[in-house]
């Protein structure tokens, strides 16, 4: 049975080799679960990562619409959301170069300075692992960026080619 206000939505998934990201609506947003080989590994931290944090700053994008699509002849999942005044989207695809990898490109568009921005999941271990960008700037508003490839190796942080990006 869902909560009021809510409504069941079905899954979406997206493989590359032995790994797997599962999208799950959950109340008002969507949280995911990476697994590699079966074994469930990485979940999604979804709200502020304590009671104290700001909830204007997740601990990671909040996406309350995500979609399973075509891109360039191959399926990806995009994703938006907000949380306070700032605009959130992700894709996921297949690593182009990294077999039984998958691929996190995340945009932020802030009007403020942010108190945290990146992605943070918890893992099967109870310890936690997190991709953020490689800088945030001053100039506001701008959209900041960053990828991170998710595999049998872990979360590995890579380079963003535009970085930080101001309108």
């Amino acid at each position: 049975m869902s909560e009021p206000g809510t409504t069941k939505q079905a899954a979406v998934r997206l493989r590359a080799g032995a790994t797997e990201v599962v999208f799950l609506r959950e109340h008002d947003r969507w949280r995911h679960i990476v697994t590699v080989a079966g074994c469930a590994r990485l979940e999604s931290v979804e709200g502020p990562e304590n009671a104290a944090a700001d909830p204007r700053w997740p601990a990671s994008p909040v996406l309350t619409e995500v979609s399973l699509v075509g891109a360039a002849g191959r399926p990806a999942i995009v994703g938006l959301g907000l949380a306070g005044r700032s605009h959130f989207s992700v894709s996921v695809a297949a690593h182009p170069d990294r077999p039984d990898t998958l691929l996190f490109e995340v945009a932020c568009r802030i009007q403020e300075p942010p108190g945290w921005l990146g992605s943070t999941y918890r893992a099967a271990d109870g310890g936690s692992v997190q991709a953020a960008p490689q800088a945030v700037g001053t100039d506001l508003p701008r959209t900041v960026q960053w990828s991170y490839a998710v595999g049998p190796g872990g979360v590995v942080p890579l380079p963003t080619a535009a970085g930080p990006r101001r309108p």
